[in-house]
Parts: structure tokens; sequence; C-alpha cells
């Protein structure tokens, strides 16, 4: 059965410790090499508080807050966030998604990302689509063997 969303409906908020160790592999794996989001001593001699946590990641986890809480029948079709103020690591956050328009087979959601002091660091607005013919709530896997080639 397909969940019906309404204006001011909340999704399952996302929560999340960020750490050093993530922020130097996030670093490795989107080949970013500033600095100041692996090395303590430079990001402190740039002005920040710490290391800073990128804006790539704090978006990347924003949407994953929509992702696993609509489930597998929506796409994500259109996303703009603002960076309010640096967050630094070790940082434990909350992101929300709130359903601000709701129409036909599409919503709109805004995002939120909050420090345990309620201090909003990042917001945002996400557009996500039903997929056609996809039950938004069943997660469908597909396995498919072959035995070309295989020998006995």
């Amino acid at each position: 059965m397909s969940r019906t969303f309404q204006v001011g409906d909340l999704l399952p908020p996302l929560r999340h410790t960020a750490t050093t160790f993530q922020l130097f592999r996030y670093s490795a794996v989107t080949w970013n090499p500033h600095r100041i989001h692996f090395d303590e001593t430079h990001a402190r001699e740039e002005g920040h508080s710490g290391l800073a946590l990128h804006s790539h990641l704090r978006a990347a986890l924003a949407l994953r807050c929509v992702t696993e809480g609509l489930g597998p029948g929506w796409q994500l079709a259109k996303v703009a966030y603002r960076l309010r103020k640096p967050v630094y690591a070790p940082a434990d956050l909350a992101y929300t998604a709130r359903v601000t328009a709701a129409d036909g087979d599409g919503l709109t959601l805004e995002l939120l990302e909050e420090n345990p002091s309620g201090e909003v660091g990042f917001d945002g607005t996400v557009r996500v689509n039903k997929i056609a013919g996809k039950d938004p709530d069943r997660v469908q896997v597909t396995t498919a063997f072959s035995t070309a080639g295989a020998t006995t």
C-alpha cells in the first residue's frame, strides 16, 4: 500500500555523528585536497575552529534523510541548499525533511540540519517524484544467474 503525504508531514529524522576519520575518507574518495577537511592545524591557521565538514557531505546526509524516509519508489528531481554556518568534526547532527507541497505524483520537502543545541547549519529544498509504475513501498530485488561459460 502506498503512503499518501500531506503538507506538514515529517519524514523520520536522520541522526549522524560526523567524525574526523569520515572527513579524511570523504576527502579521499571525492579527490578533495583542501586541507581544512583533514589537517586540523592548517584548518585553524585558515581561521576555522577545527576540521570543517564538506558542504557536499552535508548535502548527501540531508538527501539520505529523504531517500531513506520515502523509500525506493521515489526519485530526486531537483535539489537546492544553502550552508548557514560551518560545522566542525566531531559533530552530532540531525537532518529533517518536512513536506511543503504535495501535488500529483510529486512532493517538495524542506531540508534542515541541526546541531544538538538546535542551531540550523544547513537548509534547502528538494523536489521528488514517484517512479512511474513502481510501488513506493515495495523493494524489488532481481537476481539473475548465468551458466554461460561455466564448467562443471
